[in-house]
C-alpha cells in the first residue's frame, strides 16, 4: 500500500511539474493556430488572479462566442517581401483607422535563443492613384527600438522590463500626410505555475502577468488624435502550444484591473462564428409606450469594418419615420396596434453575419383617456361634430414641424390617416366619407410634440 501511494504522489508533481518557456515553445512560420473567444464567467472572475506554485485553475466552463486563426508565415510569403527573414503574424484583413484603412496588417517577430521579439510591422494602404504614382503604400518599416515579447528562458518568479518604440511616417507626405507612433514599456512576470483545464484540455502551464504602458500617436493629414493606455494580459504558457493556452485582456484605470476579454487555444466549434465578424447590439429609448409614440431604437453593433443591417419586427403592426427603415442602421418606428413586439437585427459586414432579436421587446398599450391624449396641448378645432366627407378647420396654431394627422378610435387603435393642406394661417384637414361614425381622437403629430382633440363625426 505504501508503495502505491508513493507512486500517486509522484504521479501529481509529474503532471503538475513546473514548466521552462524557451524559443522552442514560440510559433514558427507555417504554424496555423486556432483560439476562440469566450464570454467571462464566475469561474474566471473568482480565480483567475490566483497565483504561486502548483496552482489548479479549471475553467472548463468557457463558452466560446467567435474563432480566429494565428497564421504565421516567413517575411518571403507575405506582401512585405522587404522586410528580412522573420516570422510574419496576419493581424487582420482589415483595420480602420483615423478614416484610412489598412489593409493586410502583419507583425514581424524575430524567434532568437534570448528573445521572442516585434521587429518590423506592415500594412497597406491603397492609394487609388494612376501610374507613376504607386497604386499602394507598403508600410514595412522596422522598430526603432523593438518589443520584447518574451525573454528567455522564462521561469517561474523571473521578471523582466523593456521599452518599445515604433513610427511610420508617409514617404509621400503630398498625397497622403499621415503618421503613426506607438511607443512605451512592457513588464512580464511569472507569477504562477500549476494546471489549467480549458474547454480544449488540461496543461501544465506558466503563468506571465504583462503590463503594457504605452502611447499611440494618429496623424492623418490635418486631423490627428493621441491614446495613452495601461494594457494587462494574464498569459497561461505552455511549452508545446506556441501560442498561450489562455489569456486574459483587459485596461488598468486607476490602478483597477478590469477583464474584458478571455481567449483560449481550441479547436473547431460548430456554429461560432469568425473573430472578425460583428457583434449585433442594439437599444430602445423607451419599451413601453402608446399607440402613436415614436420609439427610437440604436444600433451599438460591434464591427472592424462597415456593415450592413436588416430590421424585423413583429407583428407587422408599425411603421418606420423619420426617414429610416428596414436597412437603416438606427431606426424609428410607430406602433399602430397594442400588444408586445419582437425586435430582430442582422449585422454582415463581409466577414461574417450576427443576428441579435429580443423577444417581447416593445409593449404598446392602449390609450386610455382623453386626459393622457392631451398632455401635449389641446385644439382648437371646427366644426366638431363634423360629417362625413366634410372639412375640419384647424386655425392660428403653429403648425411648424407637423408630420401627419392621425384619426385614432376609442380602443387606441390609429384607424386612418388623414389628408390635409395648409392655406395661410389654416389647416384644412379632409374627414374620411367612408368612416363610420362615432366618436374618435384625432392626432396632430408634430416633430417634438403631439396634440390631440376628442372628435365626433356624423
Amino acid at each position: 500500500m505504501r508503495r502505491i501511494i508513493i507512486i500517486l504522489l509522484f504521479s501529481n508533481f509529474a503532471l503538475n511539474a513546473q514548466v521552462s518557456i524557451t524559443t522552442t515553445a514560440m510559433p514558427s512560420s507555417g504554424d496555423t493556430l486556432r483560439y476562440s473567444i469566450a464570454a467571462i464567467d464566475t469561474a474566471i472572475l473568482l480565480n483567475y488572479q490566483n497565483s504561486g506554485p502548483n496552482q489548479v485553475w479549471n475553467f472548463d466552463s468557457l463558452v466560446p462566442l467567435r474563432q480566429g486563426i494565428s497564421e504565421f508565415l516567413n517575411s518571403s510569403q507575405t506582401p512585405y517581401t522587404a522586410i528580412p527573414q522573420r516570422i510574419g503574424e496576419k493581424l487582420a484583413d482589415t483595420i480602420s483607422l483615423g478614416g484610412v484603412n489598412l489593409y493586410d496588417v502583419y507583425n514581424f517577430y524575430n524567434n532568437s535563443a534570448t528573445e521572442y521579439a516585434i521587429e518590423y510591422r506592415g500594412a497597406s494602404i491603397p492609394t487609388g492613384l494612376p501610374f507613376p504614382f504607386p497604386t499602394v503604400f507598403r508600410i514595412d518599416d522596422p522598430y526603432l527600438d523593438k518589443d520584447e515579447v518574451y525573454q528567455f528562458p522564462l521561469n517561474y518568479l523571473d521578471r523582466d522590463s523593456s521599452t518599445y518604440n515604433y513610427v511610420f511616417s508617409s514617404p509621400f507626405p503630398a498625397v497622403l500626410n499621415a503618421y503613426y507612433g506607438s511607443r512605451g514599456y512592457r513588464i512580464n512576470e511569472a507569477d504562477a505555475w500549476g494546471s489549467l483545464t480549458t474547454p480544449f484540455g488540461t496543461f501544465n502551464c506558466l503563468r506571465v502577468v504583462t503590463d503594457i504602458v504605452g502611447y499611440d500617436t494618429v496623424q492623418i493629414d490635418t486631423s490627428g488624435f493621441a491614446i495613452s493606455s495601461h494594457r494587462r494580459e494574464y498569459k497561461w504558457l505552455n511549452p508545446n502550444e506556441k501560442i498561450p493556452v489562455l489569456t486574459i485582456n483587459g485596461f488598468v484605470t486607476a490602478g483597477i484591473f478590469i477583464p474584458n476579454v478571455v481567449q483560449y487555444r481550441d479547436s473547431v466549434r460548430s456554429g461560432v462564428s469568425n473573430i472578425f465578424s460583428p457583434i449585433a447590439l442594439f437599444n430602445s429609448d423607451a419599451t413601453t409606450g402608446q399607440i402613436g409614440d415614436t420609439f427610437n431604437i440604436t444600433n451599438n453593433t460591434l464591427s472592424l469594418t462597415p456593415a450592413s443591417y436588416t430590421w424585423d419586427i413583429q407583428p407587422t403592426s408599425f411603421q418606420y419615420v423619420n426617414n429610416t427603415n428596414a436597412n437603416s442602421e438606427n431606426i424609428s418606428v410607430v406602433f399602430n396596434q397594442t400588444g408586445l413586439y419582437d425586435v430582430q437585427l442582422i449585422a454582415d459586414n463581409g466577414i461574417g453575419t450576427d443576428t441579435l432579436r429580443i423577444n417581447n421587446y416593445i409593449q404598446i398599450n392602449a390609450v386610455t383617456s382623453l386626459n393622457e391624449l392631451s398632455q401635449h396641448g389641446k385644439l382648437n378645432i371646427y366644426p366638431n361634430p363634423v360629417k362625413r366627407g366634410d372639412n375640419l378647420v384647424l386655425a392660428n396654431y403653429d403648425l411648424e414641424g407637423l408630420e401627419n394627422i392621425q384619426l385614432i378610435n376609442v380602443n387606441g387603435s390609429i384607424v386612418h390617416e388623414i389628408d390635409y393642406s395648409i392655406q395661410g394661417s389654416r389647416l384644412i384637414a379632409k374627414i374620411p366619407g367612408g368612416i363610420s361614425p362615432s366618436i374618435y381622437f384625432i392626432s396632430f403629430n408634430f416633430k417634438s410634440k403631439r396634440s390631440i382633440q376628442k372628435l365626433f363625426i356624423q
